[in-house]
């Protein structure tokens, strides 16, 4: 079958929500091994220090990975500031931009700001390094990555940094050692988004105990029995400190397969804007997400015209 458009604008600024499967039978954790988790969350800050975009959350589980991140609006860069990147780029013996021509500095500059060559460089290069490391041959990744197109980045943000306290993994988001929260609470996260850019906050001490009130009331709250909790003693000290509880979302499954979750109105001007290129066929969107308003775009099968 024909696979559907991801729907990235390089052009537009925009923010998303990126998950990686890894190939194999159930019970299969590779990336729960510390050295196989440290190496995958070395490639991702390496990349994403190369391309134009920053991260907002990550977070390393057994059998998948998620990454939320946020890319610049395309720009045309001086051919002194490809130069330093492709020599960062290809840092070893293969230098193929030695040769290239105008045609290709071209390619080099929108591929910067790309989110889908992001995600190739960063997977092929844990599954070199992964066979190599282990000595074992064929695919590493299931299938292409999943990405959701996501406005609602401080959402997307709490429901990545809360997966291991849902799969059991920790107790607390910051004692699972593969993850963005970790990195934060460690002061490890000069490479990740500020939290006064996430929380849109001009004062820093403000911005992080906001940060980690709503997270742990909204670790508090699930909607599947399965889940793990945060003790809900941990967040009610939080909310001494007179910030606001938050829902956690009652609808998970959206952040993981929707193909754009934000406000009503940026889903339905996406909507619309599918259906000015014939790609969609749906009538029955927006579907509320059950996050405080926001709402999604299915991204099933039956709801794209083949192209």
């Amino acid at each position: 079958m024909p696979r559907m458009p991801r729907g990235i604008d390089i052009d537009e600024a925009g923010q998303y929500h990126l998950r990686g499967q890894v190939a194999g039978a159930k019970g299969y954790y590779p990336l729960q091994e510390k050295e196989n988790a440290e190496q995958l969350l070395a490639i991702i800050n390496r990349f994403t220090g190369l391309y134009f975009c920053v991260v907002a959350a990550l977070e390393v589980l057994g059998s998948h990975y998620h990454l939320c991140c946020r890319f610049d609006a395309f720009r045309e860069l001086s051919r002194e500031e490809l130069q330093k990147l492709a020599e960062l780029f290809y840092a070893g013996s293969y230098r193929p931009y030695l040769t290239w021509g105008e045609e290709d500095w071209a390619r080099f500059n929108r591929r910067l700001f790309n989110v889908s060559e992001l995600m190739r460089n960063i997977q092929q290069a844990f599954a070199r390094w992964f066979n190599k490391r282990h000595n074992r041959k064929g695919p590493f990744w299931a299938g292409r990555f999943q990405s959701t197109d996501s406005d609602a980045l401080l959402e997307t943000v709490y429901y990545i940094e809360l997966n291991a306290v849902r799969a059991h993994l920790a107790q607390l988001p910051e004692e699972w050692p593969y993850s963005s929260v970790w990195m934060r609470k460690n002061r490890q996260d000069g490479w990740l988004m500020p939290l006064v850019t996430l929380l849109d906050s001009s004062d820093p001490r403000q911005a992080e105990r906001l940060y980690w009130a709503s997270l742990y009331w909204k670790g508090t709250r699930s909607s599947k029995e399965t889940d793990g909790l945060i003790p809900v003693g941990l967040a009610e000290r939080m909310e001494k400190e007179q910030f606001p509880r938050g829902c956690y979302l009652e609808r998970r499954d959206f952040f993981s397969r929707g193909r754009k979750i934000g406000t009503r109105e940026a889903i339905t001007a996406s909507l619309d804007s599918c259906r000015e290129k014939g790609i969609y066929r749906r009538r029955c969107h927006p579907i509320p997400c059950g996050v405080g308003g926001l709402f999604a775009l299915r991204d099933s099968r039956s709801s794209y015209f083949r192209l």
